[in-house]
């Protein structure tokens, strides 16, 4: 049920929680990581060269963290599988990149927002997983992000 694990993993200010639980998970059961990046469109009415700017410097950003992101699970001693990255609602992409890979579980990681801000920017983790057929398991990500652990 859970052979294949999928981890949504967040921007440049995402932390690696997520990612460590998962690949701690994935090591206990045999199971193997993919992670999945989604972010918003990048609007191309600023027109060029600004639109290519603005997206060539996402796109680094985002390789980046996925970079770092495959080497906190193989220091877990996870199987990585695959990394992928996506446009779009973050929800909605991770959902549906689930569904057709046949993925059995997904890992996402919770900013600890307060109310206000929680209902004013939406929270991508409630949203997987309301709309998910397959168990998520939330991760409370933690301030500062780093790849090296951080105390417990």
């Amino acid at each position: 049920m859970f052979d294949k694990i999928l981890v949504a993993v967040g921007g440049d200010d995402a932390t690696f929680e997520p990612v460590r639980a998962a690949s701690r998970l994935a090591c206990q059961l045999g199971a193997e990581l993919s992670f999945l990046s989604v972010a918003p469109p990048t609007g191309d009415t600023l027109g060029e060269p600004l639109y290519s700017e603005l997206l060539e410097e996402r796109l680094g950003r985002t390789e980046t963290v996925l970079d770092q992101a495959r080497r906190v699970a193989e220091g877990e001693g996870a199987t990585v599988a695959s990394v992928d990255e996506l446009e779009g609602s973050p929800a909605e992409r991770i959902v549906n990149f689930a569904r057709q890979g046949g993925f059995g579980l997904i890992v996402v990681g919770t900013r600890q927002r307060g109310r206000l801000q929680s209902a004013l920017l939406g929270s991508v983790s409630a949203s997987v997983a309301a709309r998910s057929e397959v168990p998520v398991m939330v991760v409370p990500e933690r301030h500062l992000a780093s790849p090296e652990r951080q105390p417990e």
